[in-house]
């Protein structure tokens, strides 16, 4: 299942992306946000991913460039994005009968 791309805001020093954020709001009901920020000292981007449920993390996630912490925001995205379709797919159906 394919989803509208992440549009990132992207603060880049010195040829580095240092910051980056993207940000979803579902009809003012559902929200999630991702950040991505360049740890100088380890050179790793760190994810942050904040939300409800399963979306939020407690702890960054760690990659080695920009582009791999970005995809990885998709597949996270992605993967929420399947379990709210399944839920509204199956309170639809529920309706129905």
């Amino acid at each position: 299942m394919q989803f509208k791309e992440l549009e990132w805001k992207d603060i880049i020093s010195d040829g580095i992306t240092v910051c980056s954020h993207c940000e979803i709001n579902l009809c003012g009901v559902i929200k999630m946000e991702f950040k991505i920020n360049h740890e100088p000292k380890e050179d790793k981007y760190l994810l942050y991913c904040f939300g409800k449920g399963s979306l939020r993390r407690l702890q960054p996630e760690k990659y080695d460039s920009v582009e791999l912490a970005k995809n990885a925001a998709y597949r996270i995205y992605s993967n929420e994005m399947s379990r709210i379709k399944n839920a509204v797919d199956y309170l639809v159906a529920e309706d129905c009968y």
